[in-house]
C-alpha cells in the first residue's frame, strides 16, 4: 500500500473559500477582499479534508471522481450480498454470491478506505496539530473509527496505528484496532462534549452531515461507541462492556432520534437507484432473505424497501444463480421486486440501530435505563417513522407470524424458511430466541446498510440466511454460516510485501473467506 496524497484543491476553490469559527483557535483577522488570506487557505483545507471524509463514509458518486460503480462493487457486490439484502442478476460466474471472492470487487474497499480516509485523516490531523484545533482533531478520530471500521470488519489485521508513517506501514491485529478505536472515541468524546457544551460550532460551512450542530455530534461518537463495543462482547465482554456504559453516562447522550441520524447530505441520489436501473437492466434485485422475513411478516414496510413485481407481491431472487439462467430475474421481465432505492439515504447509523443495541445491552444485564422490551419496541418504531410506514402498534403485538418459506417466482430455487421467530417481545423467551428477535428486526432496520448488517449477522449469526443456489467456494465457505471476511488485495503482494506478511500472520487462519475474524467468536 503506498500513501499518498488524493486531495487536490483548485486554486478557485481557495480564492473563494470563507473562514468560520470550527474553534475559538481561529483569530480575528482583517483580509484583503481582492485576494485570500492564508488563514482562509489553511481554514479552507481543514473544512474540504473533513468534508472528504464525511463524504465517503460511504463512497458514493459525489461529483470528485467517485462513481456509484464505485459503491457496487464496494458494498452493494460484498456486505449487502452476504447480509441478505440484495442478490446480483449478473452475468458472471463465479461472482460474490458464490461465495467466490472476486478480487477485482473485494479490493475495493481496501483501496478506498485507505485513499478517501485514512489519506485526508493523516493531512487533516497534521494540520489539526499544526494549528492547535483540538475539537477537529477529536471530530477526525470518529469519522476514521466510523470508516474504517467497515475496513477491519471486511479483511481483519489491516495497517492502522502507523499509516502515514511509512510506506510499507505494519498490519495491526484486529484487538488492537479496536482498541485504538475506543480509546480515540473515549478521548474524541471528552474533547466534542466539552465544546458542545461551551457552545461551540464544528466546521459549519462544511459539515454535510451535522451543519456544524456539535451536540448531534457528540450524541453521534456516543452511538459510535456502542457499536464498536457491542462488536467484541464475544471477544472481551467485560471491556465490551466498560466501554458501552461510558456512552449511557454521557451528559449529552447517544442518538434517540431520527433528526440526529449520521445521513450524509450531500448524496443526489442513492446508488443503488444507478445500480439497478442504469447498469445492464439491474445488476442487483432484492434478496431472498428479505422475501421471506418481509412478506412472512406482511411487514408494513415492504414496499418501502422494495418495489412490487408485475403481480404487486414482493418477490425476492436467491444468491448463487447459474449465469445462463438471470434473464427472467431483470426489471424488464417484471418477475422480480428491485430496491425501492429513490426512497434509500446514505445513512451510516440511525436511530433504530441504537436502540437495538440497548436492546441488547439490557438483554445482557448491563446498566441500561429501561428493559430490552422496551427498547426493541423502542427500534422499531423508530425504523418504521424513518420509512413513514403505519400499523407499528399492530406489528407490534403479533406473536403469530413468522417468515415464509422463499418460493422462486422465476425458477424452482425455492428453500426453507429460515427461521420461525416472531415479532412480538415475550419476556419469558431464552437468552438466545430474545437474542434472535432482536437481531431479526434490527437487521430490517438498518437496511441498506450493508456494511453493519453483514459485521452483525457475523457476530450473533442472527438473522438466518437463505442459503445460495450454488457455493462455488471450493468448501472454504459454509452455506450456513456464509463469508466470514474477504481476502487481502492482490497488490498488496507487490505494494507492502511485508507488512501484509503481518496481516496474514495476526489473522489467525488462511487468507480465505471462510476464516473468522478477532470479535467472531460465537
Amino acid at each position: 500500500m503506498k500513501i499518498n496524497n488524493f486531495i487536490k484543491l483548485s486554486a478557485a476553490v481557495l480564492l473563494t473559500a470563507t473562514t468560520f469559527a470550527c474553534t475559538k483557535n481561529f483569530e480575528d483577522y482583517n483580509t484583503n477582499k481582492h485576494e485570500a488570506s492564508p488563514q482562509q487557505i489553511a481554514t479552507s483545507l481543514v473544512g474540504m479534508l473533513f468534508q472528504q471524509m464525511e463524504r465517503t463514509v460511504i463512497v458514493h458518486s459525489d461529483g470528485t471522481g467517485l462513481l456509484d460503480s464505485d459503491y457496487q462493487i464496494m458494498y452493494n457486490l460484498c456486505s449487502e450480498v452476504w447480509a441478505g439484502y440484495q442478490a446480483p442478476t449478473l452475468t458472471t460466474s463465479s461472482n460474490t454470491s458464490h461465495y467466490y471472492d472476486n478480487n477485482g470487487w473485494t479490493r475495493a474497499m481496501f483501496n478506498y478506505k485507505y485513499q478517501q480516509a485514512m489519506n485526508p485523516y493523516t493531512e487533516l490531523k497534521a494540520q489539526a496539530e499544526e494549528r492547535e484545533l483540538a475539537l477537529v482533531s477529536a471530530a477526525a478520530d470518529v469519522l476514521k473509527t466510523v470508516s474504517m471500521q467497515q475496513a477491519v470488519d471486511y479483511y481483519g489485521p489491516l495497517p492502522y496505528s502507523k499509516v502515514g508513517t511509512t510506506l510499507t506501514p505494519e498490519y495491526d491485529s484486529v484487538d488492537q484496532i479496536y482498541k485504538q478505536m475506543l480509546n480515540e472515541l473515549d478521548e474524541a468524546i471528552v474533547v466534542i462534549e466539552q465544546y458542545a457544551q461551551a457552545g461551540s460550532s464544528l466546521l459549519s460551512k462544511y459539515d454535510v452531515v451535522y451543519g456544524g450542530d456539535l451536540f448531534k455530534w457528540a450524541r453521534f461518537a456516543n452511538s459510535l461507541r456502542m457499536r464498536v463495543a457491542m462488536r467484541i462482547v464475544y471477544a472481551e465482554p467485560a471491556l465490551a462492556q466498560a466501554e458501552f456504559e461510558k456512552s449511557l453516562n454521557s451528559p449529552i447522550g447517544y442518538i434517540t432520534s431520527n433528526a440526529d441520524n449520521f445521513v450524509i447530505a450531500s448524496a443526489t441520489r442513492h446508488p443503488l437507484v444507478t445500480i439497478n436501473q442504469e447498469f445492464n437492466d439491474a445488476d442487483t434485485q432484492m434478496g431472498a432473505s428479505m422475501d421471506c422475513y418481509l412478506n412472512g411478516y406482511d411487514d408494513p414496510r415492504k414496499f418501502k424497501i422494495a418495489l412490487p413485481a408485475a403481480d404487486g407481491q414482493l418477490h425476492g431472487v436467491r444468491n448463487g444463480l447459474s449465469v445462463d439462467s438471470v434473464s427472467p430475474y431483470k426489471n424488464s421481465a417484471g418477475n422480480v421486486s428491485a430496491p425501492n432505492a429513490d426512497l434509500y439515504k446514505l445513512t451510516a447509523m440511525n436511530a433504530a440501530e441504537v436502540q437495538f443495541l440497548l436492546a441488547e445491552a439490557a438483554l445482557r444485564g448491563w446498566a441500561v435505563p429501561a428493559s430490552a422490551k422496551a427498547c426493541y419496541e423502542a427500534g422499531v418504531r423508530l425504523s418504521f417513522e424513518e420509512w413513514t410506514a403505519t400499523g407499528v402498534d399492530a406489528y407490534l403485538a403479533d406473536a403469530t407470524s413468522t417468515p415464509a418459506a422463499f418460493v422462486d417466482n422465476v425458477a424452482s430455487n425455492n428453500a426453507p424458511a429460515p427461521s420461525t421467530i416472531t415479532i412480538a417481545y415475550n419476556e419469558s423467551d431464552d437468552f438466545e430466541t430474545s437474542l434472535e428477535r432482536i437481531m431479526t428486526q434490527k437487521w430490517i432496520a438498518l437496511y441498506p446498510n450493508g456494511c453493519e448488517a453483514w459485521a452483525e449477522q457475523r457476530r450473533t449469526h442472527y438473522p438466518a440466511m437463505v442459503p445460495p443456489v450454488e457455493n462455488r467456494s471450493n468448501g472454504v465457505v459454509s452455506s450456513t454460516l456464509g463469508p466470514r471476511r474477504v481476502c487481502y488485495p492482490i497488490p498488496e503482494q507487490t505494494n507492502n510485501p511485508s507488512g501484509l506478511a503481518t496481516g496474514k500472520a495476526k489473522l489467525g487462519g488462511p487468507d480465505t473467506m471462510g476464516t473468522k475474524l478477532w470479535w467472531d467468536k460465537k
